[in-house]
């Protein structure tokens, strides 16, 4: 791990991952014996951000969104939210997929939001995956798809996401993509309950 004198020096040469790191630090090093200064934090961010660093441009974004440190502007997070989507950072297109999806910022646009789902998916993101598998299945935002829905809802199923084992087990319960199974269903249901998911754990009290 580098020294943040050597980080100094890196980053006083505008290197954008040094400057993003210095200011990652900054903020939530484990040493730190106060509160973060974020006025420190920012400009070293923005520095980053601007020379193209994709992880600065999305912590830059969440910084807006929330008012750390900085006016809160979803205007503004939603533009460094862009950036950072557009080379290529699952969190950053998350985020954007969900300003589309709620009008957040944005007008609302299914079809948009639909297409930052998927690429943040196609990285292994689960959220991205169960939320891609729910517009697939619902049809918003393009054509209804049940078995591309079921093959998103697996592939965030089985990075153990709660709300996509359960929306699994519905698939197969009804044959929505899927072969129809209740005991396939039922496994699903068993493993969104043990890890949280209330209606998984109802559905199985009562059956």
């Amino acid at each position: 791990m580098e020294t943040n004198a050597v980080l100094h020096r890196r980053a006083g040469k505008g290197d954008p991952d040094a400057l993003f790191r210095l200011g990652y630090r900054l903020a939530f090093g484990r040493s730190r014996p106060k509160p973060t200064d974020w006025s420190q934090v920012i400009p070293l961010w923005r520095q980053a951000a601007r020379r193209g660093h994709p992880r600065a441009q999305f912590y830059l974004g969440t910084c807006y969104d929330h008012g750390y440190g900085i006016q809160r502007s979803v205007r503004d997070a939603i533009g460094w939210y862009r950036r950072a989507a557009r080379n290529g950072l699952p969190q950053a297109q998350y985020n954007l997929a969900l300003c589309y999806r709620d009008g957040e910022g944005v007008r609302k646009n299914a079809k948009l939001a639909r297409h930052w789902y998927s690429q943040a998916a196609l990285t292994g993101d689960a959220d991205a995956q169960r939320d891609l598998g729910y517009l697939l299945h619902e049809g918003i935002g393009g054509p209804r798809d049940l078995k591309m829905a079921a093959r998103w809802y697996r592939a965030a199923a089985e990075q153990e996401d709660a709300k996509a084992q359960w929306n699994l087990a519905l698939c197969f319960l009804h044959g929505d993509g899927v072969r129809r199974s209740s005991r396939t269903a039922r496994l699903y249901l068993m493993r969104a309950a043990a890890n949280g998911h209330k209606n998984a754990e109802h559905y199985l009290s009562e059956t």
